[in-house]
């Protein structure tokens, strides 16, 4: 009879220790999907975001001919043109599904930049000349205008003194 006491409290340790599973930071992002669900996340350092949204926020999508361009912001104020917080990404190299390795080198053609805890990061800054992104393409559907896929990148302030990693990045649109 012991036997089946003891059991039935490994079994109930068992339940409560997968009950009590504590939520990891990836856990927070939207799914990663290829439907066109209109989602965006990404992890700043390790932190999921956007997480905790106070004010509006809102994002700007579009590809037409290989440029792509996402831009997803966090607003103090729905009628205040400048972001609190964002993350953006402009590249003239999408043509279809697969890998892209995207050089900060030439700003006027791609472009990343992170608003982000009272700091600017921006590809453009000559401290991050060398630095590039990684950006998958899982799903770019020209017939329904679907585009998803993933991305990371890591950006030096101007000064060089603070850096932000984007890891972990997602998106599927459903782009005009």
């Amino acid at each position: 009879m012991s036997h089946i006491k003891l059991l039935l409290l490994l079994a109930s340790l068992s339940c409560l220790s997968l009950h009590c599973k504590k939520e990891s930071e990836l856990d927070k992002l939207p799914p990663a999907t290829a439907i066109g669900a209109n989602t965006f996340g990404c992890l700043l350092n390790g932190k999921a975001w956007p997480m905790g949204v106070k004010g509006s926020h809102y994002w700007d999508v579009s590809y037409q001919n290989g440029i792509l361009r996402i831009t997803y912001a966090i607003k103090d104020d729905p009628f205040n043109i400048i972001s609190k917080e964002h993350v953006s990404l402009r590249t003239e190299k999408i043509k279809s599904n697969g890998i892209y390795l995207v050089p900060f080198n030439d700003y006027t053609k791609d472009f990343f930049s992170v608003e982000f805890d009272d700091n600017s990061y921006f590809s453009a800054d000559q401290i991050n000349k060398l630095g590039f992104a990684s950006i998958v393409i899982n799903r770019l559907d020209s017939i329904n205008h679907f585009l998803s896929g993933t991305f990371e990148f890591s950006l030096f302030n101007e000064s060089g003194t603070s850096q932000v990693k984007v890891s972990s990045g997602r998106f599927d649109f459903n782009y005009p």
